[in-house]
């Protein structure tokens, strides 16, 4: 299943909030993930809908799943150097 498509699935939105997904995904918790996404230190392009430090921030499930998926290739290369 390709990975855009499984977190589609998941989220049922392409737009998801990056509170929902900086712990799970990226060991980390929302105020660290906000910090972070402000200093442009996030790994993957987060946005808010518009002008204000209150407004919420938000990831694309396109980048994230691009993200996911070079992390597991990052791995699996790793797995296969070492298997082999």
């Amino acid at each position: 299943m390709n990975m855009t498509f499984a977190l589609l699935a998941r989220f049922n939105n392409p737009v998801v909030p990056l509170r929902d997904v900086c712990k799970e995904f990226f060991g980390v918790n929302p105020k660290t993930a906000e910090q972070h996404a402000k200093a442009g230190k996030f790994p993957i392009p987060t946005f808010k809908m518009r002008d204000s430090e209150r407004a919420p921030t938000f990831v694309n499930v396109n980048d994230l799943a691009d993200y996911l998926q070079a992390q597991y290739d990052s791995a699996r290369a790793e797995w296969e150097r070492v298997q082999s």
